[in-house]
């Protein structure tokens, strides 16, 4: 075999491995999608940063200004805003608690009835234990008193 046959056939085969690797017409269609996709995403960004830099430069002069009217406006305002949404939120929060007492006395087992529960019975143990505990210290207290009582008697005859 010569060369120049040898080298048609290694073209040949670069050839058919080109053609197999080669990206068909919906990835080329999809690659051009995401393409045109980012140039538009980036041309409006780019107007977008060029509007807020113009607009910063026009109205800067115009809050400075009316700046002694707009912070005092704008801090009462905030204030006023903070208040009635925590005043909402506290009021959603008494609802919700007052709604998880009807339904837990009431024995429907709201979400966590389970833990209120245990919380109970270990302070209802620890109760008991705590009156055990008092119970032997007074009657322990009352014999040492009784004692005294009865050594002063015996010391006084």
């Amino acid at each position: 075999m010569s060369t120049t046959e040898h080298l048609k056939q290694q073209a040949q085969h670069m050839k058919e491995r080109i053609q197999e690797q080669a990206p068909n017409q919906r990835q080329l269609i999809g690659a051009v999608t995401i393409m045109t996709i980012i140039v538009l995403l980036t041309t409006v960004g780019g107007l977008l940063m060029g509007g807020l830099a113009l607009g910063a430069a026009v109205l800067t002069p115009v809050f400075l200004f009316f700046s002694p009217v707009l912070v005092p406006v704008g801090t009462v305002l905030f204030i006023g805003i903070a208040g009635l949404l925590s005043a909402a939120g506290f009021t959603l929060a008494g609802f919700s608690s007052v709604r998880w007492l009807y339904q837990y006395f009431k024995g429907r087992h709201p979400v966590g009835s389970d833990k209120v529960d245990a919380a109970k019975n270990c302070i209802v143990d620890t109760a008991s234990q705590l009156k055990e505990r008092a119970s032997v210290y007074v009657h322990g207290a009352q014999e040492n008193v009784q004692r005294a009582k009865d050594q002063t008697v015996a010391a006084a005859t």
